[in-house]
């Protein structure tokens, strides 16, 4: 099976060739051409020679493949990302999102949200400390 990011498949990529299953050969009980050391050893060295060749070539095409496919998932990733952080100031009102709570199945219907809560100072790179009922939260909370 080709992989997407390679255009190739693992095996073509380790032995240089379309993998061949057994059931895909007719193996003839006799070998038609007698199998002779000069003649086992001339192929070995022709076989070598061609993977030396070509197999390096076939792995750079597929590690510029998988460049190519990194730089479109960037991309891709860095489309979805906002130009700018989004930020408060100080009396907006925020929800807090509790992303422990993503990772358990324990509570899946509770909810995932605290507040609102009221931004009582900006501590800087998008971090603030927050309000509630006149009692401010001991931790920071971040905007991302």
């Amino acid at each position: 099976m080709r992989q997407n990011t390679t255009q190739t498949t693992p095996f073509e990529l380790v032995y240089d060739r379309t993998a061949i299953l057994s059931v895909e050969i007719e193996v003839n009980t006799y070998p038609t051409e007698p199998i002779t050391e000069a003649n086992f050893q001339k192929t070995l060295l022709k076989r070598t020679y061609d993977l030396m060749k070509t197999l390096e070539n076939r792995q750079q095409k597929a590690a510029d493949n998988i460049q190519k496919s990194q730089e479109k998932q960037k991309e891709r990733h860095d489309n979805q990302l906002p130009d700018k952080p989004i930020e408060f100031k100080i009396g907006d009102k925020v929800l807090l999102h509790h992303t422990k709570m993503e990772k358990q199945w324990s509570g899946k219907f509770d909810s995932k949200w605290d507040g609102p809560f009221h931004i009582k100072k900006i501590l800087g790179n998008g971090a603030y400390k927050l309000r509630w009922d006149n009692k401010i939260l001991t931790k920071a909370a971040h905007s991302d």
